[in-house]
């Protein structure tokens, strides 16, 4: 391993962020008040007496949790009997019935708006899968490719299972440096991965005292460590080049927690330094480079009128970007084509020549990509596929 200028290797809990597991516990009695592609439009736990519950959370925008749905089907269908699947997600119904009609299920889903449920079954990652055996005792809380044939056997069987607890605390923004240590001047701490985290990054620094000069991400591989400390986009406009791919694969091997403090003074530096390190770390070069590239253009559709609304004089610039909705008043198309990349994981190139500043909201149908040209083309606009010459980052080996 590369040694660092600075560096504490340390393994920490920081156990005030804990919370109590439900794990081998009796599960609240339950009572879904809209159930939708299901027998009944509302049900309890209680009906499902006798049975093994699984719960599964999900939403539309959530492309692992969609792709879980024919494993779970499959086992409703192997365990009619014993077996009820329930799937839950706070996604507006209106936009579930959307969905169903691109994207048929057997599941029954649950809309839970207000994410009660999801306040009792404590988590910050989708998927979400809670297993509640027949006599309501919690039996596994995991994803759902754990949830498998031979599990729910042995649970039926009554035999005990040992599947390990999904961590569900919420994203760590912990304001006490990673080490543990608070007295020093100069900071960088790298760990292995640490499974009392989430993956998590922030590069603001967070609250005082460390606003600025802080770069804190848990739990990343190489890539997005690069991306951050690059300020590029993640995957989009990276391009890798080194003789071993499977280092850039996530897994917990390949994860580490990397938090850099810096003093004031250099905390306009930090993104260098954070390269810097890496770059010894890891023991890869990168940089910079313009290359020609497969991209998305935006542009304006000859022979229709643009319509966006100019912003008012003195509207404040504000922009809000969900995986489902971009909100922007007074902003520049640039923030449209940001959204779209985002969406469409590829690089998308504005030449609208739109200079102005714009209100506008546009949503995305993660069930229907392609109902995107739709929506631009209300607007007057519509991407292409071109080439053009882009600035991506480069990892390569030194």
């Amino acid at each position: 391993m590369k040694h660092l200028t600075v560096i504490i290797i340390l393994l920490f809990t920081f156990s005030a962020f804990a919370q109590e597991s439900k794990l081998g516990k009796k599960s609240p009695d339950l009572t879904f008040n809209k159930i939708i592609n299901f027998e009944k439009s509302e049900a309890t736990l209680i009906d499902f007496k006798g049975k093994i519950v699984i719960l599964d959370f999900w939403a539309t925008w959530c492309s692992p949790c969609i792709e879980s749905f024919p494993h779970l089907e499959e086992l409703q269908y192997k365990f009619p009997n014993d077996l009820q699947i329930i799937t839950i997600t706070s996604d507006p119904e209106v936009r579930i019935k959307r969905f169903l009609e691109n994207r048929k299920t057997s599941l029954p889903i649950v809309i839970d708006e207000k994410k009660e449920f999801s306040e009792i079954f404590s988590h910050w990652v989708i998927p979400h899968t809670v297993l509640i055996d027949k006599s309501g005792i919690i039996k596994v809380i995991a994803t759902p490719s754990e949830i498998t044939e031979e599990l729910i056997t042995k649970i039926l069987l009554g035999h005990e299972v040992n599947i390990e607890e999904k961590n569900q605390e919420k994203e760590f923004g912990s304001p006490f440096p990673l080490s543990g240590n608070e007295n020093f001047s100069y900071q960088v701490t790298i760990t292995p991965y640490n499974d009392q985290f989430h993956t998590y990054s922030s590069s603001s620094g967070g609250e005082a005292p460390y606003t600025g000069r802080r770069i804190l991400a848990t739990n990343l591989a190489a890539r997005l460590l690069f991306e951050i400390a690059h300020q590029f986009p993640p995957r989009v406009r990276t391009i890798v080049e080194v003789s071993d791919l499977s280092k850039f694969e996530w897994n917990k091997k390949n994860a580490i927690c990397f938090d850099l403090i810096v003093p004031e003074d250099l905390g306009g530096q930090r993104f260098d330094i954070m390269k810097q390190q890496l770059e010894i770390y890891f023991g890869y070069q990168s940089l910079v480079e313009e290359r020609v590239r497969p991209v998305k253009v935006l542009q304006r559709i000859k022979g229709i009128e643009i319509l966006i609304t100019e912003s008012k004089a003195g509207t404040v610039p504000n922009s809000n970007e969900t995986r489902n909705l971009l909100s922007m008043k007074a902003s520049p198309i640039d923030k449209l084509a940001e959204f779209l990349e985002h969406q469409i994981h590829q690089p998308v190139v504005n030449e609208t020549n739109l200079a102005g500043l714009y209100d506008l909201e546009i949503p995305w149908y993660n069930e229907s990509p392609e109902k995107i040209h739709e929506e631009l083309k209300k607007i007057g606009l519509e991407i292409i596929d071109q080439e053009r010459v882009i600035k991506v980052l480069v990892i390569k080996d030194k």
